[in-house]
């Protein structure tokens, strides 16, 4: 079977392939949680629902887990063990963006000194997207970030009835050969993958209006822009955003010894450039004291300072911040409001 080729699958060969992955590996899939849409662990291929909507929060944790333990010390006797927690894995209802985003995260943890914590789990974990439908938060169509044709083992794309397949790796494509059924796409069923993919693209409300390699340069010069300490002016500092964006990496590392006092272990945990201390270095120094200075750190970070080292935005659109911001600050509309500044000029 060659890798990206279009291949068709039953909803019973896709509860097979579930089920397969399950006695292989751990599974996350989107499910319904509360009523809205949710990456949870699943026992069953009956829980797994390929919600088209974007969920919450991202997939991010089930690869750079929010707490994780890098290293256990033993004080009394002088010697320290390093932990790399790995699995085999399988996160199952990725849409274009989130693979995307987990692109960036390889880039970054793959950077330099590589973070052998974060590969090891990487490199275990099978990927399969599935096709998504916007909402009003949503704007990855302005990022070119609808489609994918690489990071993923494979793909799915739903029709009335069946998927049609897109494998991206040869563990992709062993997986759907091994449980799934593949076979040619049925007649009319290319027609309809592309008649939906017409319908989602033309179902975007959020835009971006100025093209993506235009935004460093458009964030460079924003510096003193009455946006930031207007926004700044409303949020929190409650680092929602940082937690739901799934290409927002940075952590901190703690030693936590225990009640003994001759044990303990290096603690990993995710850390985000919003909140009061994230800038406070020893004697109380704060680089960045307000929460306009925060903000305009973190939007830059997304649109403008890792933009050269790694050739790519940092924002791939999902709209997630702007969805769980208890302000209502919303990126597409901040970044807007930064482009039109820029004209003035």
């Amino acid at each position: 079977m060659e890798e990206n080729a279009q291949l068709y699958i039953t909803d019973r060969g896709f509860k097979a392939l579930v089920k397969g992955l399950l006695k292989e590996r751990r599974v996350y899939g989107t499910v319904r949680k509360d009523g809205f849409p949710a990456f949870k662990e699943i026992s069953g291929a009956e829980e797994i629902e390929l919600i088209q909507t974007p969920t919450h929060l991202s997939a991010k944790e089930f690869l750079f887990p929010q707490r994780e333990v890098l290293l256990k010390f033993d004080i009394k006797d002088n010697t320290h063990e390093a932990v790399v927690e790995a699995r085999d894995q399988a996160i199952i209802g990725l849409h274009p963006c989130d693979i995307r985003a987990i692109g960036l995260m390889d880039m970054v943890f793959s950077y330099g000194a590589e973070d052998v914590n974060y590969l090891a789990r990487r490199g275990r974990t099978i990927l399969i997207g599935s096709d998504c439908v916007p909402d009003r938060y949503c704007f990855c169509k302005s990022l070119g970030n609808t489609e994918v044709d690489s990071g993923f083992d494979i793909f799915l794309h739903r029709l009335k009835a069946g998927f049609i397949v897109r494998t991206g790796s040869k563990a992709g494509a062993d997986l759907i050969r091994k449980f799934a059924g593949p076979r040619r796409p049925p007649p009319g069923a290319l027609k309809e993958l592309e008649e939906s993919g017409r319908k989602r693209e033309n179902s975007f409300t959020a835009t971006l209006e100025a093209l993506p390699e235009a935004l460093p340069g458009i964030y460079a010069g924003s510096d003193e822009s009455p946006v930031w300490e207007r926004i700044g002016g409303i949020c929190y500092g409650c680092g929602s955003c940082n937690n739901v964006c799934p290409t927002c990496y940075c952590f901190d590392v703690k030693d936590e010894v225990r009640a003994n006092l001759d044990e303990g272990e290096r603690v990993r945990t995710w850390d985000g450039c919003t909140l009061d201390d994230f800038a406070k270095v020893s004697g109380g120094h704060d680089f960045r004291k307000t929460r306009a200075a925060r903000l305009r750190h973190r939007f830059n970070r997304k649109f403008r300072y890792l933009s050269g080292r790694f050739d790519s935005l940092f924002c791939v659109g999902c709209g997630r911040c702007s969805r769980a911001c208890l302000v209502r600050i919303n990126i597409a509309e901040v970044t807007n409001e930064l482009i039109r500044e820029s004209y003035k000029k």
